[in-house]
């Protein structure tokens, strides 16, 4: 069950981060130069699977190019939210690949059982949806299904 909670939360924290969209091509992520806070329920599985209420925080840069998650907390949805499974290896990065794709590196989540850590790759609308994304980790890959928004609103494009 811990296990499970750890990835579901290296699945929350890999949402966040693709939220916070980055720039590796001539996509661009608006507006720039701005804080933001990406929040949602993430349902995390490996051994076991947790449900948890995720809230993620980040800048965008100057130019919109790129941005980064640069902390965050998971709470309770399920009970070992927060305290059994967290988010883990700030800051996150975010990559723009064009159009409304993007990727983030850097993901991290950890439990007593376990831990992910990875990349994923995901589209960017007005959130970030994930459903069923994949992280590699340690008892085995950690999935992550679920939608997080963006406050202030945050286009890709």
């Amino acid at each position: 069950m811990l296990k499970s909670t750890s990835v579901l939360a290296a699945a929350i924290l890999a949402a966040a981060g693709l939220a916070a969209a980055g720039s590796a091509s001539a996509a661009t992520i608006t507006p720039a130069g701005t804080g933001f806070t990406l929040s949602g329920d993430l349902t995390m599985s490996q051994s076991t699977t947790v449900e948890c209420a995720v809230t993620l925080t980040g800048t965008t840069a100057s130019d919109g190019s790129s941005a980064s998650i640069t902390g965050g907390s998971f709470a309770a949805g399920d009970w070992q939210c927060g305290w059994l499974v967290t988010p883990s290896s700030f800051p996150w990065s975010v990559t723009l690949n064009g159009g409304s794709s993007i990727t983030i590196s850097g993901i991290g989540a950890n439990s007593i059982l376990g831990n992910c850590a990875g990349s994923i790759t995901t589209n960017w609308s007005g959130g970030v949806t994930f459903s069923g994304a994949t992280i590699p980790g340690s008892p085995g890959t950690c999935s992550i299904t679920g939608t997080l928004t963006s406050s202030p609103s945050l286009t890709v494009s």
